[in-house]
């Protein structure tokens, strides 16, 4: 998929994914591995879709190796700094919602 991709966006490049949900589960580190074959320094970036806290919720997570001396032993997510910018057209939609969960 990523082969056919790029002959169609060839600008494009991948650095990292994003799965819905409210941060790292189980099979973050799995699939995170699976992309990382592909790309380094890859960011994992959960999305809430459910607005739980009434807003969109995003955060962001880089995978660091954990060693012992020369031994690599696990990964660690390590959550960095993210924000959900807005254009111009969503803020204005934004004022005339009633319900608007992203302000």
């Amino acid at each position: 998929m990523l082969t056919s991709h790029q002959k169609g966006n060839p600008k494009e490049v991948i650095v990292g994914w994003y799965s819905t949900g409210f941060g790292v589960t189980r099979g973050s580190a799995l699939i995170h591995e699976f992309y990382f074959r592909e790309v380094a320094n890859l960011f994992h970036v959960p999305v809430d879709t459910t607005f739980r806290n009434g807003e969109a919720t995003i955060k962001a997570f880089v995978s660091v190796n954990l060693s012992l001396g020369d031994q690599s032993l696990a990964a660690q997510f390590q959550k960095i700094p993210a924000e959900l910018p807005m254009s111009e057209v969503e803020r204005v939609e934004c004022l005339y919602s009633e319900e608007c969960a992203l302000c």
